[in-house]
């Protein structure tokens, strides 16, 4: 490489030009150089882009919370994970803070202080509990405003007992519905920085359970205790983790494709056959990959798995459990099904009985004291199930296992349906 500088030349004095060796040895230096630089963007992006993943972990990397299980449906890659409700639902529902009302239908105040009684609170306690100024009456119906004094003496145990006799009565949406955390999954909420640490602390008082699950129902008593919107939304978006799975699909070398498809090829409105090619795609590769459950799932399932109901309107039906369930096939949710009798009907005319769920769609029922469905989820795979707890907009459609399902509705019967043929 060479810089004449030439009197008579009328080109700039400082231009650059390159023998024919030079010239090669710069390109060469200008691609090591460029690629040098560009080759992490280049990972990332690579990483970063959707589609099939294409590491399986290891056993030696597998643990309680990551690990693959074999069976008719092929190879599952299951990870636990908590779903948290979106914090633009919260600021406006949480503006306010109205005080917690139990309606014990059909009954006078000597009843319910005999239920009261009959469930572990003292005489002083159901006293406490049935202040005159608190409880009033609605046709045949008593209504209980527990003040934050009653409902803070109870002793976790106390609790425990009085909200499992009073659940599935429809006393209170949270003690119907309460909040749910199985085993390791309390930690996480205890753990998390942003609610006050008297918040944090009141919540903590109010839990009941054990280790196997913890429940929270007295929503309204906290919410009221806290005296901005700002910590109120802080504690509620903490509280509202609801544990769930995400699940994968994994597909080695090895793997019968013939066998999948048997088990996940039946089922209504999953093409099956449109997927295949990239099942194929990633047996192809040395080690395999993997893809989401969420491809093996019908149209209705996959838009709305690991979302929220959008918070409904005065007097709009919430999508509820078996609505979910009995539109699972459906390319058009039915309306009819926000009908508890209609979702009856169905669930009686269109299913047997079974001893155990072993296809994808059976469907998994639970039944209260007096034989009611309180509850129903429809059943994938492994242990796995499709499931949306409680009438609430609070509650997402996920993933659940079903020992955590089992917990969560340790006081119902569980019964198993398939959908009869033809």
């Amino acid at each position: 490489m060479s810089q004449p500088r030439n009197a008579k030349d009328p080109g700039p004095a400082n231009a650059v030009r390159f023998t024919l060796t030079g010239l090669i040895v710069f390109c060469v230096c200008l691609v090591s150089v460029t690629s040098f630089l560009t080759w992490p963007l280049t990972r990332y992006r690579q990483s970063a882009t959707a589609g099939p993943a294409l590491n399986i972990p290891d056993p030696d990397q597998q643990d309680e919370y990551t690990f693959t299980r074999q069976g008719p449906w092929g190879e599952l890659l299951t990870s636990e994970i908590s779903l948290q409700r979106p914090l633009e639902y919260l600021n406006q529902e949480l503006k306010t803070a109205p005080p917690a009302e139990w309606t014990f239908r059909g009954l006078n105040a000597a009843q319910v202080k005999a239920l009261f009684l009959a469930n572990g609170l003292t005489s002083q306690q159901a006293d406490q509990a049935l202040d005159p100024d608190r409880v009033s009456t609605r046709g045949t119906n008593t209504l209980v405003k527990p003040s934050d004094q009653f409902v803070c003496s109870l002793r976790p145990e106390t609790r425990e007992r009085l909200y499992r006799a009073l659940r599935g009565f429809d006393v209170n949406v949270y003690l119907d519905w309460p909040y749910y955390y199985p085993r390791h999954s309390i930690e996480s909420v205890l753990a998390d920085s942003r609610p006050h640490p008297d918040d944090l602390a009141l919540f903590k008082h109010l839990l009941y359970g054990n280790k196997e699950a913890w429940r929270f129902s007295d929503f309204e008593t906290l919410m009221g205790r806290i005296p901005t919107l700002e910590r109120r939304v802080a504690m509620t978006a903490a509280l509202s983790r609801q544990p769930g799975v995400l699940a994968r699909l994994c597909i080695r070398p090895n793997t019968d494709l013939d066998k999948v498809a048997a088990y996940w090829g039946h089922a209504p409105n999953v093409r099956f056959t449109d997927i295949r090619p990239m099942l194929e795609g990633l047996k192809r590769l040395p080690k395999g990959g993997s893809i989401s459950l969420t491809y093996l799932l019908p149209p209705f399932a996959r838009e709305r798995l690991y979302t929220y109901p959008l918070p409904s309107t005065p007097n709009e039906p919430v999508p509820d459990c078996h609505w979910s369930t009995l539109n699972f096939w459906n390319l058009t949710p039915d309306a009819r099904l926000l009908d508890v009798a209609e979702c009856t009907r169905r669930l009686d005319q269109d299913f047997d009985l079974i001893p155990q769920p072993t296809r994808y769609g059976d469907v998994l029922v639970f039944l209260d004291r007096d034989g009611q469905r309180k509850h129903s989820a429809v059943y994938l795979a492994d242990d796995l199930v499709f499931t949306k707890n409680g009438t609430s907009y609070v509650r997402p459609w996920m993933i659940m296992r079903i020992f955590d399902l089992q917990v969560l509705y340790r006081d119902f019967q569980i019964t198993y349906l398939r959908r009869k043929a033809g």
